[in-house]
């Protein structure tokens, strides 16, 4: 599966002229790691893992739900590839196929990474990996708001994942008097950390630091507030198949490593009785929803409020995880799920429309503002939008209302606390504006007249977001067991979470 993304990245500098043949390449080889990571998921969901010593590689039922996760958003992603290298050279302008398809396969295959790695250093390295492909990525167009939005993500995510290497020497620090007491010790592998036996001898001082500077440095790749500031810029410059993959899987990455640390964290001060793990999870969650609320209430570029709407989204994934419940923690990973889906759908369908809108105008660009009336001159693609908008902000019957009623339902089954009614009103309070918020900018571009005629749409282009609609409806209903078993997934992925590592560190 590694192997895949990485020779779809050198094949661009083999076959040297047939730029869509470099497209399709990508397109089958990203479909290729999907199956893997499917028959993966049928073969590890029920608690068994994979461990390979020689490669550091550990797969559990969690590392198995995220690598799916990545590769299903990067295969959807991935069918845009050409129309968008298409319209870029009709421009003229921020036109390098090859190292657009170079280092879109190398930020896939760096996700792939960060679940697969057992080793702590390991798993910051491919952290610090997919900020430095993306970036690149980021500034593709080359003009001076790509350079500006490139330039302030590196930076600011840079300096966060600094804190989180930190907070991985301060619980390396934590296992030091374990491991110098046993000759098969390995502090710097998360699965051994993790087994309860190994975990609650940690020094929880050192822990409770750990835990801190991991949640601050990979809490900033993961979009949490306050050290969001470089998403909107980030999402809103990236070119649309980028940004679907930044907004839906490289947070979810960040989420990843911060789980591992979490699992480790909640095994080693439960003995103490210390609310620090939820509360954390909990003051991280709520402000970020509440500060996302008046970013998607004002005026705004689409792809913007979108960005934004992923700071609420993450902020809802902390909510849950901070309850802390099994039944919260299942809610908050399904939400991972179902919001990586809906967000590629968005900025994958408003990608499509604005470059078919500018291959309209003269010279090939367009501004946000002319974005209008996509219903009556697109209808597909406004159908596509009008549904995944009412899907994001949590509508019946859609997938995200599923996982947020879930979360939602834990919270209320809480022992009862004045506290925990204040995040409840703030939980619902900020949703229920959210709401309103995007379906405002929803109906400033899919209703009213089009600035141009009728246009023609390719059904072939869109049959990936018509899979993905598709896939979000079911899981607003239920959570599916064929042809994968997603709740078996999701309950051992909880197990893990919970329990600690399972299987042979």
């Amino acid at each position: 599966m590694l192997a895949l993304p990485l020779v779809a990245a050198v094949i661009p500098f083999v076959v040297k002229k047939w730029v869509r043949v470099w497209g399709w390449t990508t397109i089958i080889f990203s479909f290729l790691a999907l199956l893997i990571s499917g028959v993966l998921a049928v073969h590890l969901g029920d608690g068994r893992v994979l461990v390979k010593d020689n490669y550091w590689i550990y797969l559990d039922a969690l590392s198995v739900y995220f690598i799916l996760l990545v590769n299903l958003v990067v295969f959807t992603a991935s069918w845009f590839i050409n129309g968008f290298l298409t319209h870029r050279q009709q421009i003229s302008t921020g036109y390098h196929p090859r190292l657009f398809h170079l280092f879109f396969n190398l930020f896939h295959l760096t996700m792939l990474a960060v679940p697969m790695v057992r080793n702590l250093v390991f798993l910051w390295i491919a952290v610090e990996l997919t900020t430095v492909f993306s970036t690149i990525l980021v500034r593709y167009r080359g003009d001076r708001k790509a350079l500006e939005a490139a330039w302030k993500y590196i930076i600011i995510t840079t300096t966060g994942i600094i804190f989180a290497l930190l907070g991985t020497l301060f619980l390396l620090a934590s296992a030091i008097p374990q491991a110098s007491l046993d000759a098969t010790a390995d502090p710097l592998n998360w699965a051994w950390l993790a087994q309860p036996a190994i975990a609650k001898n940690l020094n929880p001082t050192f822990v409770e630091l750990s835990f801190f500077f991991v949640l601050v440095g990979y809490g900033t790749k993961a979009g949490f507030a306050p050290m969001h500031t470089w998403l909107p810029d980030g999402h809103g410059e990236a070119p649309f198949p980028v940004s679907a993959l930044l907004s839906g899987v490289l947070l979810k990455s960040a989420l990843y490593a911060l789980l591992r640390f979490y699992t480790i964290a909640n095994l080693a001060l439960a003995k103490n009785g210390t609310n620090f793990l939820p509360l954390s999870w909990l003051v991280v969650g709520l402000f970020s929803l509440g500060l996302a609320t008046p970013f998607i209430l004002k005026e705004n570029r689409f792809k913007r409020v979108l960005a934004y709407h992923s700071l609420e989204h993450m902020g809802i994934i902390a909510f849950g995880i901070g309850v802390g419940t099994p039944i919260a923690l299942f809610g908050a990973l399904l939400h991972a799920l179902n919001h990586a889906l809906t967000k590629a759908l968005m900025f994958l369908t408003y990608g499509h429309v604005r470059q078919i809108y500018a291959a309209q105008s003269v010279g090939g660009e367009i501004s946000d503002e002319d974005i209008k009336g996509v219903l009556s001159g697109l209808p597909y693609s406004g159908i596509l939008l009008m549904l995944g908008g009412l899907a994001l902000v949590g509508a019946p019957p859609f997938n995200i209302f599923m996982s947020e009623f879930i979360i939602l339902w834990a919270a209320i089954a809480r022992p009862f606390s004045w506290a925990g009614v204040l995040s409840l009103i703030i939980f619902l309070v900020s949703i229920t504006v959210i709401f309103i918020g995007l379906v405002r900018h929803l109906s400033r571009v899919i209703l009213g007249p089009s600035p141009f005629k009728l246009m023609i749409e390719s059904k072939v282009a869109l049959a990936p977001l018509f899979l993905l609609i598709g896939v979000i409806v079911i899981f607003g209903m239920f959570v599916p067991s064929v042809p994968i078993d997603f709740l078996q997934l999701l309950n051992q992925s909880v197990h893990i979470i919970t329990e600690g590592s399972v299987g042979v560190p």
